[in-house]
């Protein structure tokens, strides 16, 4: 739903460039019905179809809030040095310099 928002707010800018930059193409999967969307020449075209063109397949949001479920918050984003640290934007909790704590990311 993101990348069918950004594809339709791209489309329409007047002032817009260059091409929009996304990491869709990381992805293996996505809960809109089809899978994930098709890159043609490099590109992914506006979906063309009520709404943002797009529709939720619901049968994967389940599937997907399941696992977010059983293994929790996505570790891209922690301190394996603090942990329970999460960031905040803005972020008033900023690393001490003087700080000797080290850590390993668990792999």
């Amino acid at each position: 739903m993101q990348l069918a928002t950004m594809l339709h707010l791209g489309a329409i800018l007047p002032g817009l460039s260059f091409a929009a930059d996304a990491h869709y193409h990381h992805l293996v999967d996505d809960v809109i019905e089809g899978g994930l969307m098709r890159y043609e020449n490099g590109a992914i075209r506006v979906p063309d179809g009520p709404g943002l063109g797009v529709k939720l397949d619901r049968e994967k949001v389940k599937q997907y809030s399941e696992l977010y479920k059983r293994l929790g918050n996505y570790p891209y984003d922690q301190d394996p040095a603090r942990p329970g640290w999460t960031p905040l934007v803005p972020n008033d909790r900023w690393a001490s310099p003087t700080d000797t704590r080290t850590g390993s990311i668990p792999f």
